[in-house]
């Protein structure tokens, strides 16, 4: 009885120390963390960058982010984080991933250690990491180095560039047309791209690279770069037109800065970079040699054929999907020919395409379901599908062919041999006496209208026209209130007389002498707004002269720029050098903004 009981006692504390050493175990991993840190290359060149990716990952949602060390060899850019959580088995892993740009000051061999994050009191530190910079890297070509300075050979802030990777393509092959802005000054927003017209392609986004720098003529420029997949459609010469990039940059100082708040204050300009046109000229596809099958393919393909089933019954359908992959234009992959055959009817199912952007060039996989219905039973073969493309590589036709698909085809219960009637039931019978089909007529007789067609009647035209006018009505609506809700300046233009008479409104309401300047300076706000809503532009810092010049610009006469002028420099007056106005001067100068307002009306702003 002793023994029992020392037995289990020892049993109890077996399990209880395996208890605990896994609960304990479970505590550590569940608060373990881990630091890994990566560069996409081991070496660059001095006009180049690394990224260096630290990802940091552990249980708690809560992680800290790394401590970099001083790194005073290189230039340091943030360029973002993401994160990633997982839930397995109830256990959540959590990860972020910190990236970095390190821009080089000096060559040299530069060990990057110390990656490290404090995380309850204890520190988790990643391997260390080495990048060699060389003395000189991928040289600008000199062609680029030009466009960075101006005709009089001072580098410019920005500047926009368009190149494409092939001026002299075949019809239908892909050209890569990159655009790559580089600017060189501070920009405070997104710059907003307008892509250039590009008549007579087939045009393909591949994507945009994340921001990256480049040394020109000894100075540093970020890059923002976006690249897109052309495949002519027509032969001869034909032109990629100018690709334009809006954005606001800092506004080069004139004066001698007075205090910290200058930069503060600074609005920036808003400025327009255009690319210059490009041409290519697109070549036909050679004429010898073509094949007869040639459907106008164009790339670098493989085809197969693969079967649903291998074994069917006599007039029952197989479906064979017949896959084209490869790197092409793969939306105008044409099916590939099937000839009459003996053993089997055809039939066309569907077709979908599934494209893929890899190393810059468009591709994927094309499928085409064909459906075959064998005529008769025993060992029928389905024979090879051939696909015949033109390759711009080696300016050759290429065929390429499928393997033959074996079918093992039974009879049925119900078959008879015929080309035309697969079925055969005894007691069928066409006539008034036919169950299984309905005899309807065997004389056609005499046709004659009878009574006037219901379509022309007035009544009828009115009940079914009338919801059809109020359909198109909403529809009109409804995308009119679309494009205001995401064209803003459509939005601000077509608004802009509204609110400028309810402005105008205001300072009619403030037209009295104890009033002065805040009549003046609603009607100048009236005035000025207009003109800034009309041309999608921020209102401030529009000056009398500013607003005359962009009036003349879009061809208003010179006695509406002339007395536009004059009213907001005697608003300017009356706000900033009051002397004694009359009640008559408020009043004048309220209809004569009126009648601007109103002349303005037939100005094109757009």
């Amino acid at each position: 009885m002793t023994l029992s009981r020392a037995y289990i006692l020892c049993l109890c504390v077996l399990a209880a120390l395996f208890t605990g050493a896994e609960t304990f175990a479970q505590v550590t991993n569940a608060t373990a963390v881990t630091v890994k840190a990566t560069l996409d290359r081991d070496s660059i060149g001095l006009d180049e960058q690394a990224i260096l990716q630290i990802v940091v990952a552990g249980t708690d949602q809560d992680l800290p982010a790394p401590q970099l060390p001083t790194l005073p060899r290189f230039e340091v850019y943030s360029q973002g984080r993401s994160s990633n959580i997982q839930i397995i088995n109830n256990q959540m892993n959590v990860s972020m991933t910190y990236r970095y740009m390190l821009l080089p000051k000096q060559p040299g061999v530069f060990p990057i250690t110390n990656i490290s994050v404090v995380y309850k009191n204890k520190r988790y530190t990643a391997e260390p990491l080495e990048l060699t910079v060389l003395d000189k890297g991928t040289a600008a070509s000199p062609q680029l180095e030009d466009k960075s300075v101006d005709p009089t050979g001072k580098s410019r802030d920005y500047f926009l560039d368009a190149e494409i990777d092939n001026d002299n393509p075949y019809v239908n092959e892909q050209v890569t047309l990159t655009l790559k802005f580089y600017i060189a000054v501070q920009y405070y927003n997104t710059p907003e791209l307008t892509q250039p017209p590009t008549t007579g392609f087939w045009t393909e986004i591949l994507g945009n690279r994340a921001p990256y720098f480049q040394k020109l003529n000894g100075r540093n420029y970020q890059v923002l770069e976006v690249k897109y997949a052309l495949f002519p459609t027509q032969t001869g010469e034909l032109s990629i037109g100018r690709a334009l990039i809006r954005t606001t940059v800092a506004a080069p100082s004139r004066t001698k800065r007075r205090s910290v708040f200058d930069d503060f204050f600074n609005r920036g300009q808003e400025i327009t970079v255009r690319s210059k046109p490009l041409t290519v000229n697109v070549r036909p596809l050679p004429t010898k040699d073509r094949p007869d099958d040639f459907s106008g393919t164009i790339g670098r393909f493989q085809i197969s054929a693969t079967p649903d089933k291998t074994e069917v019954e006599v007039n029952q359908p197989v479906t064979v999907s017949v896959a084209i992959t490869g790197i092409g234009n793969v939306k105008s992959v044409a099916e590939p020919e099937i000839g009459d055959l003996a053993d089997f009817r055809v039939y066309r199912a569907s077709s979908n395409e599934n494209v893929t952007k890899v190393d810059d060039q468009i591709g994927g996989t094309k499928t085409f379901e064909e459906v075959f219905i064998p005529r008769r039973p025993g060992e029928l073969t389905i024979p090879s599908l051939k696909f015949t493309f033109f390759n711009p590589r080696t300016s050759r036709y290429e065929t390429k062919r499928t393997h033959p698909i074996k079918l093992n085809v039974v009879g049925s219960e119900t078959y008879v041999a015929g080309s035309d009637v697969p079925y055969s039931t005894p007691g069928v019978s066409i006539g008034s006496q036919a169950r299984d089909i309905r005899f309807i007529k065997q004389e056609l007789g005499g046709l004659q209208h009878r009574g006037s067609l219901i379509l022309l009647s007035p009544v009828y035209m009115a009940v079914n026209g009338i919801p059809v006018l109020v359909l198109i009505g909403l529809v009109v609506v409804r995308l009119r209130r679309e494009r205001l809700s995401k064209d803003i300046g459509y939005a601000r233009s077509r608004s802009a007389s509204k609110v400028a008479r309810k402005r105008l409104a205001t300072a009619g309401s403030m037209a009295s002498a104890d009033k002065t300047e805040e009549f003046y300076a609603e009607l100048s706000r009236a005035v000025t707004s207009y003109i800034a809503d009309k041309l999608n532009m921020s209102p401030h810092g529009l000056t009398s002269d500013k607003i005359a010049t962009l009036l003349a610009q879009r061809g208003a006469d010179d006695d509406l720029v002339a007395e536009t002028k004059e009213l907001l420099r005697r608003c300017d007056f009356a706000r900033f050098a009051p002397a004694t106005i009359s009640i008559d001067d408020i009043r004048s100068s309220l209809e004569r903004g009126e009648r601007l307002i109103v002349r303005m009306e037939s100005v094109r702003f757009a």
